[in-house]
């Protein structure tokens, strides 16, 4: 079996990474592309090994490879996609904290004419005033409608060609109807729906970051408050797990998401069991 060449490993790396890309609708993680890559060589005929190429780490050897988007993440890994979905690699590098309910309502539902949002620091809640209220507050200016579209056009733009297309359409409709007909295309694959909400929370995120940071309003005010664990004992009686704080579950959120289905159901952890309970409704 021949070791494959500089061309030919790059040829196959730019396959593999668009292959994985396109079945999972998210970032690759580089120990899983790593081990594609050899078996995909594999099958060619072929090996894959950096060190053959002279390349001491797999990564020195990804980075010379222009077609594909490298971005670092917690931990030891990196994400890796084709570089025409860069802009998506960003939402998946670090655990992303959880807004208040009542902050993400307040940024993202558009303008109420002659109405104006507020938070008050001293109730620490967002208000709701007619124009012209003596009410004092930090204003909230929402995120502009034409920002919203940008925000699904860029998403869309870095999809496979099938998805790309269908939703690109629905950017185009009617002005009435265009983030319903967007919202009902997602519905339609949701592995694709689940790359759009962390892509959305990414935005949204970093958009009141900012509001916050230019008003003075710490962190501890708009995201929302780590929430203890709730497990079920042999008797059935619940018992409330210590809270996690926000980097712990969005750690774990993270992990699980980039999961497939069926290695997510092979794990130790009795998930059937854990979705048999919440189809009943008992949890």
């Amino acid at each position: 079996m021949s070791a494959l060449d500089q061309a030919g490993a790059r040829d196959l790396l730019v396959r593999v990474v668009k292959k994985l890309y396109d079945e999972r609708h998210s970032p690759v993680p580089g120990a899983l592309l790593k081990a594609v890559l050899v078996t995909e060589a594999q099958k060619e005929g072929a090996e894959f090994s950096e060190h053959h190429l002279g390349f001491g780490k797999f990564i020195e050897f990804v980075r010379t490879v222009p077609e594909v988007a490298i971005q670092g993440r917690s931990g030891s890994d990196v994400l890796l996609a084709p570089i025409t979905a860069s802009a998506l690699l960003a939402a998946y590098a670090n655990p992303l904290p959880r807004l208040r309910r009542d902050f993400w309502r307040a940024f993202v539902e558009f303008p109420v004419e002659n109405a104006v949002r507020l938070y008050d620091p001293t109730e620490d809640k967002i208000l709701y005033e007619p124009r012209g209220t003596q009410r004092s507050g930090v204003p909230i200016d929402p995120v502009p409608r034409e920002t919203q579209l940008q925000w699904r056009r860029t998403f869309s733009e870095q999809q496979p060609e099938t998805i790309k297309d269908a939703l690109l359409a629905a950017l185009n409709g009617s002005e009435t109807v265009v983030f319903n007909e967007f919202a009902r295309r997602l519905r339609e694959n949701p592995s694709v729906t689940r790359g759009w909400n962390r892509f959305l929370q990414k935005q949204i995120t970093d958009y009141v970051a900012g509001w916050a940071t230019a008003h003075g309003i710490p962190e501890d005010r708009w995201l929302a408050p780590a929430r203890g664990i709730q497990f079920f004992r042999g008797d059935g009686e619940a018992v409330t797990d210590k809270p996690q704080n926000i980097s712990q579950r969005a750690d774990l959120y993270n992990f699980f998401d980039q999961l497939p289905i069926e290695d997510l159901l092979q794990l130790r952890v009795p998930l059937e069991w854990v979705l048999r309970i919440a189809r009943r409704g008992d949890a």
